[in-house]
């Protein structure tokens, strides 16, 4: 795990390295001397909101595993993310399969599998946005100076990830539908390894397949509605701020801001997205015409909402279900498949 810590960590301080030498300390200063604390609401309650459709969404994909009721989802959903604030590596995914399949009962591998189907359907939801934004936002080619941004190269982004995404769900979906084939490579693979613990693994890959299945064609349905309700809300967080620092934007510019901090939070980083989520929203706020102080003060309170809503829900749920912080490392969590 240090390594993993270690990586984000550098890449954190190379980003914040970059962020504050982009920005102006003196006109950040006046920006947020003369923010309006109101807008604060709305934008908290957008997010809010958004992991209220993502818990929503969890259920869908939990269907085929467990019929689990919205509270465990969101206790189990919102602890992760208090994780990922805290923990390296986005270590709060495993935490939150961790919490859910010891609250339920059931396979934490086969949770941890819709983890990873529901991050990859919020690639594709981000990049279908972000083709939406490339359609009927009048972009600039080039931004202001020291952006870093083009619109060239958020054309160029959205096709790699989308080779990205779509590269991962074909993956996931040939372990499904070649189950068996998958199950006998990886039983070739381990021959070398123990009888006993090449068994062991295998149950978790099996446990891992069935949590990739759909139950029912409508939960197809309900998991893109609730994707696209979860990045439109999390853009209207996004565009919500805007106006705190006077800013007279679009929507569309929220929906821009969560498309590019969401692609740069790919990036590993040091625990809560230090760095990297503020230089990809001061960036992304340059390239749409502000100026670096605003558009500094701006990444600065748009990554504090995020973060004091995630960790204090987070340690809310955390505390109401019982738990104590060594859940957050799998410590206070029996040792069930």
């Amino acid at each position: 795990m240090w390594k993993h810590y270690l990586i984000g960590l550098l890449i954190s301080v190379a980003a914040g390295w970059l962020f504050l030498r982009a920005v102006d300390f003196s006109q950040m200063g006046q920006a947020l001397a003369s923010m309006h604390l109101a807008w604060l609401i709305p934008c908290a309650a957008f997010y809010v909101v958004s992991y209220g459709f993502r818990a929503q969404r969890w259920h869908y994909l939990m269907r085929p595993v467990a019929r689990v009721p919205f509270r465990p989802l969101f206790s189990a959903l919102m602890i992760g993310f208090l994780g990922n604030n805290l923990l390296p590596a986005h270590l709060g995914e495993l935490v939150r399969a961790y919490v859910l399949g010891r609250d339920q009962g059931v396979s934490k591998s086969a949770v941890f599998a819709t983890v990873v189907l529901e991050r990859v359907y919020d690639g594709l939801t981000v990049l279908f946005l972000l083709m939406i934004v490339l359609l009927f936002m009048k972009l600039p080619e080039q931004g202001a100076a020291g952006s870093h941004i083009t619109a060239q190269g958020l054309r160029t982004a959205g096709w790699a990830g989308l080779a990205l995404f779509a590269g991962l769900m074909l993956a996931l979906q040939l372990l499904r539908w070649q189950r068996q084939r998958a199950l006998a490579v990886c039983r070739f693979c381990l021959k070398p390894l123990p009888e006993r613990l090449t068994g062991k693994i295998l149950e978790m890959v099996a446990a891992f397949a069935d949590g990739l299945a759909l139950s029912q064609a409508r939960d197809l349905v309900g998991i893109i509605i609730h994707s696209l309700l979860v990045w439109v809300f999390l853009g209207l967080y996004a565009w919500s701020l805007m106006p705190a620092f006077g800013l007279s934007l679009g929507p569309l510019a929220g929906i821009l801001m969560e498309v590019v901090v969401a692609l740069a939070l790919l990036i590993p980083s040091a625990p809560a997205f230090l760095g990297t989520f503020h230089l990809a929203a001061a960036f992304t706020l340059g390239y749409m015409g502000a100026d670096a102080g605003v558009a500094g003060s701006y990444a600065m309170v748009l990554w504090l909402v995020h973060f004091v809503c995630t960790t204090l829900i987070g340690a809310w749920c955390l505390w109401r279900e019982g738990l104590g912080w060594g859940a957050l490392r799998g410590g206070d969590l029996p040792d069930r498949a």
